[in-house]
């Protein structure tokens, strides 16, 4: 076993993913050994990259570099390196893997006869191949690569239920928004080359690449990245495509894959370009501020389970711009021990939304499963239909509302205490934006404690407010396992953040080239210290030991919620001990004279968010409609109310463009395809004569 190390792992665990797309062809005449044979072989290449990853990040090694084959393509190596940033995010990646494969076999069995099952699975290995191949890249157009196999992949799988005339439309839009970033993508890997003469991803000097050079490529890569993230106004995308998705896919989507622009951000930005312009920061942290403010909005008023999640996707995006934000400006200003902890905090964040989020969206799709709906109206009294997966799921509403003890409240905290150790005496103009950041951090977590509140007692109290609620039934033993899986690792990775915090520590400590132990120290956040686990397990060795301090181990997370749970244990004994005795009577609960209650007394989601939708009314554009039948005005028969919310960025800015592009690309059409023979030479013409040119010149 000694002489297993993390390069044979990471070429194990590619190998097992390559073996996976091939058992999907081999095995697609028969959809249950298709779905053994593949899901199998990603769980097992997931293994393999949690223990390639794990190992590097415990052991003292740096980096490594795996090379499967060299290419004789100028300019192109399949090359491919492992160091701490890298491998925290193959982490990540391997972790949601294996969650989203178990829970894909009971998934996919309603695709059984109905879908071609063999090319879902060869597409879904390759899709996690892809990100694996993003994240460890050592040469941008390698980068490219598989950044551009990621988003074709995606897209088929997108469009997987392609009969849908919804999901033909989401499948349009996601891939020419991709693509969009794509290009931007693209020219900024071709001035890497113009200033360097090299497509090696490693540090550069401000020799090699001028402010103004720079500059540009920041602002290229920001627009690349920021389209995958969905950060406003470029989100467009992901509101179709997460809910036209398959259940799993969505959850990967939103778990990871919008996580490679995080990735990418700081690979290209902060590690490869280094950051020693303010504006920088600044940019991430506004676009942070307002994707946040948006998505928690438009998550709040929506009664689609799927587009909830994919709206809250764009808030949490956008509190870990914000955390980027903070980091590349403490980096401008020479503060490296605020970046590493705002780095920190980032990905902390990182983590614990592909945590939440993946057993959310694994969740809703179980629900869709049962009851073949997606619209909130339509559910209620889930929870006595599904218990298992509604404590699942409220699992992983908790953690993404950032209550205590799950992880969700952990990465935001560390973002406050990030934003707030960088307010200094410097710029007034700086610290009102950082202080402003930190107001709208605030009411991002008040209106996302709402929106969940509001999901899961709209889904699942109450009652059934359609027959396909009222017949749903608990799901598979595989999906409830997968979905349970995450919402106990959000639970463990609130109770113990120590361990997480250290393996993030090592990849900051590559962007950031510090720590941020020196800012975890004193009052409440003792409790995310970094604790010596070699006082239990003394073959492993942790940085940032306080096993020195008295009781230091016992001030964690853990040790204050088993507290809390001893005295409120007292609390109860004394009370029986000494509050006498009582008599139990039970009692209907007060239903306002109606004998019995039916679905339609209940609230709606749309009720529900309404006074919310008043207040900030500024951020929304709705039409309403009311309709009644009947000849009486006063007396109608039955009315019908409907109110339709279009985003503003959709209805004032992409369809108005989408309608000059559409009207000047006619145009055009008409002036160079005119059916004349000699234009068509008078083309060729002068193409020759500008390549003869261009050939002179150079």
């Amino acid at each position: 076993m000694d002489d297993i190390t993390p390069e044979h792992l990471l070429y194990g665990s590619i190998f097992l993913y390559l073996a996976a797309a091939f058992a999907a062809i081999l095995f697609s005449r028969s959809h249950k050994l298709c779905t053994l044979w593949s899901q199998g072989l990603c769980i097992a290449g997931a293994a393999a990259g949690i223990a390639s990853s794990a190992s590097l990040l415990f052991s003292g090694q740096e980096s490594i570099t795996i090379s499967p084959f060299e290419p004789s393509i100028p300019y192109l190596s399949i090359s491919m390196t492992l160091d701490h940033l890298s491998a925290l995010f193959l982490l990540i990646l391997s972790v949601l893997t294996i969650c989203v494969s178990i829970y894909s076999f009971g998934y996919l069995s309603h695709y059984h006869g109905k879908r071609n099952i063999g090319l879902f699975q060869f597409l879904y290995a390759s899709f996690i191949l892809s990100m694996v191949m993003v994240f460890t890249a050592n040469q941008a157009i390698f980068f490219f690569m598989a950044w551009e196999i990621m988003a074709v992949v995606s897209y088929f799988l997108v469009v997987f239920e392609s009969e849908k005339e919804e999901t033909r439309k989401a499948g349009l839009i996601y891939v020419v928004m991709t693509h969009l970033g794509s290009a931007f993508l693209l020219i900024a890997i071709m001035l890497m080359f113009y200033y360097t003469n090299s497509f090696a991803i490693s540090p550069v000097s401000l020799e090699q690449i001028p402010e103004s050079g720079r500059n540009v490529m920041f602002l290229l890569f920001l627009i690349g990245f920021a389209t995958k993230a969905g950060m406003l106004p470029l989100h467009i995308w992901l509101p179709y495509a997460h809910p036209a998705a398959p259940g799993n896919v969505s959850a990967l989507m939103s778990g990871i894959m919008i996580k490679t622009a995080v990735y990418g951000l700081l690979r290209f930005v902060c590690f490869y370009l280094g950051v020693n312009t303010p504006w920088w920061g600044m940019v991430l942290l506004l676009l942070g501020i307002f994707s946040a403010v948006f998505g928690v909005l438009y998550a709040y008023i929506e009664q689609n389970i799927k587009k909830l999640l994919a709206y809250s996707s764009i808030e949490n995006m956008g509190i870990i711009f914000i955390g980027l934000g903070v980091g590349m400006l403490a980096l401008s200003s020479g503060k490296q021990t605020v970046a590493a902890l705002a780095f920190t905090a980032s990905l902390l964040h990182c983590l614990n939304h592909t945590l939440f989020k993946g057993g959310l969206f694994l969740g809703v799709g179980s629900v869709h499963f049962a009851t073949h709906t997606k619209n909130m109206e339509e559910l209620g009294g889930l929870i006595k239909r599904m218990p298992v997966t509604a404590v699942f799921f409220l699992g992983c509403a908790l953690s993404i509302s950032a209550v205590v003890p799950f992880n969700g409240f952990i990465g935001e905290w560390l973002t406050y205490q990030s934003i707030f150790a960088s307010i200094t005496s410097g710029s007034a103009a700086l610290n009102i934006s950082l202080i402003l950041s930190a107001a709208a951090l605030a009411l991002t977590g008040a209106l996302a404690a709402a929106c969940f509140i509001k999901l899961f007692g709209i889904s699942f109290l109450g009652l059934p407010r359609s027959e396909r609620a009222a017949a749903a039934k608990e799901v598979p033993f595989s999906m409830s396992l997968g979905t349970g899986i995450l919402a106990a690792l959000c639970l463990l990775a609130g109770l113990f953040p120590q361990a997480m915090i250290v393996l993030i520590g090592k990849a900051v400590a590559t962007i950031a080239k510090a720590s941020a132990d020196p800012l975890l120290q004193g009052g409440f956040l003792d409790l995310y210290r970094p604790v010596d686990f070699s006082v239990l397990i003394p073959e492993v060795s942790f940085r940032g030991s306080i096993a020195s301090e008295p009781f230091g181990i016992l001030v964690t997370p853990l040790f204050a919620v088993i507290t809390m749970v001893l005295l409120i244990l007292a609390a109860l004994l004394i009370l029986r001990l000494f509050g006498g005795t009582y008599q139990e009577r039970k009692y209907g609960t007060w239903d306002c004279g109606f004998r019995e209650l039916n679905p339609r007394m209940q609230y709606s989601g749309t009720a529900f968010s309404k006074p919310i939708k008043i207040v900030f009314k500024i951020f929304f554009r709705s039409s309403k409609d009311l309709k009644r039948s009947g000849d009486d005005f006063y007396h109608p028969k039955s009315m019908e109310y409907t109110i339709i919310t279009e985003s503003p960025f959709e209805k004032y800015f992409y369809v108005p463009l989408l309608s000059w592009i559409t009207g000047w690309s006619r145009r055009l059409k008409f002036m160079i395809q005119t059916g004349s023979v000699h234009t068509y030479l008078l083309y060729i013409f002068v193409a020759v004569l500008v390549l003869m040119l261009y050939n002179r010149m150079v």
